[in-house]
């Protein structure tokens, strides 16, 4: 006998959209890096950097959360610490000279 697992519509949306965003955002990074590797273009390597900060601890935290008890302000705190670094190297990227 297969067992079953009774999964909520809520569970099934977020877990659908994370997959999605996090697919999405490797997608950028990839392609980010490409773009540096073919052109040597700076920016383009602050850019998936920026992403990669970004989609990066977010599945980090997803798992770590899953297996440690950790609070939800340290949770909330590496994800904002880590946006501001994805945010000022996305910034970065886009003001800089090619």
């Amino acid at each position: 006998m297969i067992p079953t697992i009774n999964l909520s519509f809520e569970a099934i949306v977020q877990s659908s959209l994370f997959v999605i965003l996090t697919v999405l955002g490797l997608a950028i990074i990839i392609i980010a890096l490409q773009g540096y590797r073919r052109n040597q273009s700076r920016p383009m390597l602050f850019l998936a950097l920026g992403f990669a900060a970004i989609i990066v601890p977010e599945l980090a935290m997803t798992v770590i959360t899953r297996v440690v008890d950790i609070s939800q302000f340290w949770t909330i705190t590496i994800y904002q610490v880590t946006n501001v670094f994805a945010f000022l190297s996305i910034l970065y990227a886009i003001t800089m000279e090619p």
